[in-house]
């Protein structure tokens, strides 16, 4: 199948290349710059311009039949609510209509867990949870979500907690190198929330699930490693992975409370059940995820991602290669 992955050279879209490409598929990859593509990729670049209304897919979806939208505003938080919605709904409605005249046939959307809210019970909810997004991310997701589900297309969405791997960034990335030096005695034995993660290869994998399987065009998934992890045993594992001991201290939920809203996200939960994309698909992780945290500390550059002086990606061969391509029903 010839596919078009939109945010190619990002963290995420690196790995999709990388699996698409093990399986067979024909990827065109969408991107601002090729420069940050590994070499094997550059010839298959379509350069986009930025995400909005007046993006002109037409080159990049020639002979496409499967689109992988994985484009958004690197840094929302940064951004206006105007900047957001155009990269994330004007964008998404913009490439969508493109997709449709050229007979596009399956369409997955990279959305987030922010479409339906950033705190959950600490049992986790799954697809069935009424959405009360918190920002303007958040709000923009669901509404380019609500925009794909009217569509013709076989569309699938994806709903990724924070994503973690080599070279990762992002709030864990800032955990990780706190722990990395921090002191033998940490205030962090949280253990009543839940919290879920996910593992880059095992998002590229989900994806290249909603991709090809007939069962799930027209379905939401959330996706997860397969666990949710308190606060205590998430710095457990990174402490473990660094080859750090320390005591972790219990806090009390009064004590988080005093800390305002970065204690609300440090004892909160945001926990979901992706019971449905396991069932629905058969889908199941690639990498364990003590494994990818042990991955995720000591390589704080992603193999995957092109130096500036050309060098070839690494592929990591002991991990599991994905099922071979199989073209839709």
């Amino acid at each position: 199948m010839r596919v078009l992955v939109t945010g190619a050279n990002g963290f995420v879209g690196r790995a999709v290349l990388r699996d698409l490409e093990t399986v067979g598929h024909d990827v065109v990859a969408a991107v601002r710059t090729p420069d940050r593509l590994a070499p094997q990729w550059r010839s298959r670049a379509k350069t986009i311009a930025d995400l909005g209304p007046d993006t002109d897919w037409s080159a990049a979806l020639k002979g496409v039949e499967g689109v992988i939208h994985l484009a958004g505003p690197a840094d929302p938080g940064g951004l206006t609510d105007d900047a957001v919605n155009r990269a994330i709904i004007s964008g998404t409605k913009r490439l969508l209509e493109a997709a449709a005249r050229q007979d596009v046939r399956r369409f997955v959307f990279m959305s987030s867990v922010k479409a339906v809210g950033d705190a959950t019970p600490a049992v986790g909810v799954d697809e069935a949870v009424t959405p009360t997004p918190s920002d303007a991310y958040g709000r923009a997701k669901l509404a380019a979500e609500r925009l794909l589900a009217a569509a013709d297309l076989e569309v699938a969405i994806l709903r990724p907690p924070p994503t973690y791997g080599p070279g990762s960034g992002g709030n864990l990335r800032r955990i990780i190198e706190f722990l990395r030096t921090a002191p033998p005695v940490l205030p962090l034995g949280i253990a009543g929330n839940r919290r879920s993660f996910l593992h880059r290869d095992n998002l590229a994998s989900a994806t290249l699930a909603c991709l090809e399987h007939p069962q799930a065009a027209g379905r939401t998934f959330f996706v997860t490693d397969g666990e949710a992890l308190s606060t205590g045993q998430l710095t457990r594992r990174i402490l473990d992975a660094l080859g750090r001991r320390a005591v972790l201290l219990p806090v009390p939920a009064i004590g988080l409370r005093a800390l305002g809203s970065a204690g609300r996200r440090l004892g909160g939960s945001c926990a979901f059940d992706d019971s449905a994309l396991r069932d629905g698909l058969g889908w199941k992780p690639v990498t364990d995820p003590r494994v990818g945290m042990v991955e995720a500390v000591h390589q704080a550059t992603d193999p995957l991602l092109a130096a500036g002086d050309g060098g070839p990606a690494v592929i990591d061969s002991s991990r599991p290669a994905p099922t071979p391509a199989r073209d839709l029903a």
